[in-house]
């Protein structure tokens, strides 16, 4: 009888043991998928740069009738000049007050005329306007 609940408390440990070593190898996967790193999708849009209302932030809008945030483009372009941008960027996944948030922003002037550079929150009724004109980009 001795041997028999030894025996039973042996097999008993082992089994615990051999499900710790299980669960410390299922946490180091969680840890290592945790760690990666998420590599940014490529963005391509291009029209007038736009300033947000009450903010320091600049945006395009995108296709979807989004806005892409390129604040973090470094030289930012110019809003005096009043031309459309052609921007390439990496989507990180990451929005932010003013749309989408565009990382490693590339871009350069298309030589197409913009209207007015208003604020977007306020911008909607100057796009309908601008899109109607010929030659002018939204």
């Amino acid at each position: 009888m001795r041997v028999r609940f030894i025996g039973a408390a042996a097999a008993a440990g082992l089994l615990a043991f051999g499900l710790a070593g299980c669960s410390e190898g299922a946490k180091s996967k969680v840890a290592q998928a945790q760690q990666v790193v998420v590599e940014g999708s490529p963005v391509t849009a291009s029209g007038c740069v736009r300033p947000v209302e009450n903010t320091d932030c600049l945006v395009v809008k995108g296709r979807g009738g989004g806005y892409y945030d390129i604040s973090s483009a470094s030289p930012a372009p110019d809003l005096s000049k009043g031309v459309a941008i052609s921007l390439q960027g990496k989507d990180m996944g990451k929005n932010t007050q003013c749309g989408r948030e565009l990382t490693n922003v590339k871009w350069s002037y298309l030589g197409i005329q913009c209207g007015a550079s208003t604020p977007s929150s306020t911008a909607s009724a100057t796009d309908k306007d601008a899109s109607a004109k010929p030659g002018k980009a939204g």
